[in-house]
């Protein structure tokens, strides 16, 4: 750690005076983004390697610059551990560099100078900061890198998805989950990371963002769920065909600002703070959200299987969800009483709408500032799971899987008669059925451990009988 001398001070520069002609000075900065460790093969020497990585430093709201290590491995794994995103350094001694224009803007972080600093093993150093002034560092790792009302909001992105593919964006959200890194060995025996990163804002409900580089998976374990707004700058949007919907995926250029000082920002904490607190409204956000693919799941279970996994998810760590399959009965099927199988939510904000006052009750909500009372009315239908082991009680249907189970739409659904809903019931009601799960704890009551069926059809007795031990 260091802080500047008096013979020091007079050689430090800020980057926006820097120029290729400045010699023997020092740059003292916050790092706003840092890539991986790189070998490439060497110029100089056959048959040898030398490594590199990179970071973003700023020192005022306007200026930042990137920089560039190079050494052995033995240095630049070293240099590279001393620091991360966040952390103020003292760069000693760098080379300023003029940038190339197709390269370096390609391929690295954009950056509002012209130059970059490069680090080399013998000449330059870097260390972490610790001068008096590093209170007035420390606030600029919260200011974008690009205009702060520069973004697409995630149902823009969904909305366009054909004209953003491929596409290098900004996009301004809310982390909804963060998953467990996964390790992975590419065919040429590199190893790798991967992180799945889940986001929502006021337009969207679930949205993903997929990270491979290690020092940006190690700053998302640090995002809290509901709570942390993050800036994503230069991140790619691309369909996703397995998935058969629109991400984002960070990429070398990528720098993701932790909770931005802007007002946008703080209008969308706000909202993630008052419009997802009810507990009502993690049910908007599954049933909002991209459709699992159930091709991916292949577990079958028993009822009294489902069950202890349900129990096990109160006790593991990570807490993540369970999907499977089980062929069971449906042995509770109540849709004989519209008030039990459908609710009204507000079309702003999602809450839910006591049906006999039709007011949205959220006083933050511009419906019900304007008192306009729109509504709109969804299923929310719950069903019983019964096999030879046990009954599974209370398991959620959302809005989406009780149209695809039911054959028909809320709107046809509630223009029924009895007996239309009778023949639909009696259709369901004590057959086997496929049902896909997913179980995970609530994201409002981490005791309590929600049971949704992503599908639920009438079971082949062929397949069943492969399928069940």
């Amino acid at each position: 750690m260091s802080a500047i001398s008096n013979e020091q001070t007079s050689r430090r520069k800020k980057i926006e005076v820097l120029h290729p002609a400045s010699m023997n000075v020092i740059v003292v900065g916050i790092i706003l983004g840092k890539s991986e460790i790189r070998g490439l093969a060497s110029r100089k020497k056959f048959g040898t390697e030398r490594f590199t990585f990179g970071f973003v430093l700023r020192d005022s709201p306007s200026c930042f610059i990137f920089v560039e290590c190079w050494g052995s491995e033995d240095y630049i794994r070293n240099l590279a551990d001393n620091f991360q995103i966040g952390d103020a350094v003292q760069v000693e001694n760098p080379l300023v560099r003029t940038k190339d224009m197709e390269s370096d803007e390609r391929y690295k972080p954009c950056t509002p100078s012209p130059y970059k600093l490069v680090i080399s093993e013998n000449h330059s150093t870097v260390e972490l900061y610790i001068g008096s002034d590093i209170k007035q560092l420390i606030p600029l790792q919260h200011l974008p890198t690009k205009e702060s009302h520069d973004f697409y909001t995630l149902s823009d992105i969904m909305v366009n998805g054909q004209n953003l593919n491929n596409e290098v964006i900004n996009i301004l959200a809310v982390i909804r989950t963060v998953s467990v890194p996964k390790a992975f060995v590419t065919k040429d025996d590199r190893q790798g990371n991967r992180c799945e990163v889940t986001l929502f804002d006021d337009t969207t409900a679930a949205f993903f963002l997929i990270l491979w580089d290690r020092e940006m998976i190690t700053l998302a374990q640090s995002w809290a769920a509901r709570e942390t707004v993050i800036f994503a700058a230069d991140v790619r949007v691309s369909f996703d065909r397995f998935r058969q919907t629109m991400i984002a995926t960070a990429i070398s250029r990528t720098i993701i600002t932790t909770n931005p000082n802007t007002d946008e920002a703080q209008v969308l904490f706000t909202y993630a703070k008052d419009y997802y607190s009810s507990a009502t409204a993690e049910d908007e956000l599954l049933m909002k959200s991209n459709q699992e693919d159930l091709l991916s799941i292949k577990d079958v279970c028993t009822i009294e299987q489902l069950k202890e996994k349900q129990t096990s998810l109160h006790t593991s760590e990570p807490q993540l969800p369970v999907c499977a399959i089980t062929f069971a009965f449906l042995t509770s099927l109540n849709i004989d009483d519209n008030r039990k199988v459908t609710r009204l939510r507000c079309s702003q904000c999602n809450t839910t709408v006591d049906q006999d006052i039709g007011v949205c009750s959220n006083q933050n909500c511009n419906s019900a500032q304007l008192d306009e009372g729109n509504v709109v009315t969804m299923f929310d239908l719950r069903v019983d799971l019964s096999d030879h082991t046990g009954t599974l009680k209370g398991c959620w249907v959302s809005h989406l899987g009780a149209e695809k189970m039911l054959g028909c739409t809320v709107k046809e659904f509630t223009c029924m008669t009895d007996s239309q809903k009778t023949e639909i019931k009696w259709k369901l009601l004590l057959e086997r059925c496929k049902v896909y799960v997913k179980m995970n704890l609530s994201m409002m009551n981490n005791t309590i451990v929600r049971v949704k069926v992503l599908s639920c059809e009438l079971a082949d007795p062929e397949e069943m009988l492969k399928c069940l031990p």
